[in-house]
């Protein structure tokens, strides 16, 4: 994809005609139209400006190669790590709150079997209750992400 359609594309996805995106940039309509026309290229200036603009990289904008910033192989390497460590944390904190989970499950279970005392009982229950609402919440803040 060239620069004329990248301008384009994600000027029309931001809802901004070429006068809006003008004003942003402080250039008149008619620098836009040849941009995106390709009979002139911006300056190294407003490819900073639209490079902010629209979220993206220069390089993702300079290299006809590029479909999306994640086509960048450093940017590609980064996500994939950052994917990778997330992974690993979730998986942690799964763990971590099912295990929590079963222990507290056992120590009521224990609490109920040496003791007839009601209060005792319900505390443990209301403590393995607060567990279990927590290991429900991890799972399911971890299955959205």
């Amino acid at each position: 994809m060239t620069l004329p359609d990248k301008i384009i594309k994600h000027r029309k996805a931001n809802g901004w005609s070429q006068e809006d995106f003008a004003e942003k940039l402080n250039v008149s309509r008619q620098a836009i139209s040849r941009w995106e026309n390709g009979t002139a290229l911006p300056d190294a200036q407003n490819i900073l400006q639209i490079s902010r603009l629209f979220h993206v990289t220069t390089d993702y904008l300079l290299n006809d190669d590029y479909e999306s910033d994640g086509d960048i192989p450093a940017v590609k390497t980064a996500t994939e790590e950052t994917e990778s460590l997330f992974l690993k944390k979730k998986h942690l904190h799964l763990v971590a709150a099912i295990s929590f989970t079963i222990v507290s499950l056992v120590w009521l279970i224990g609490m109920a079997s040496f003791t007839n005392d009601v209060a005792t009982v319900l505390l443990g229950f209301s403590f393995a209750l607060s567990v279990f609402n927590a290991v429900v919440h991890y799972v399911l803040y971890f299955k959205k992400r």
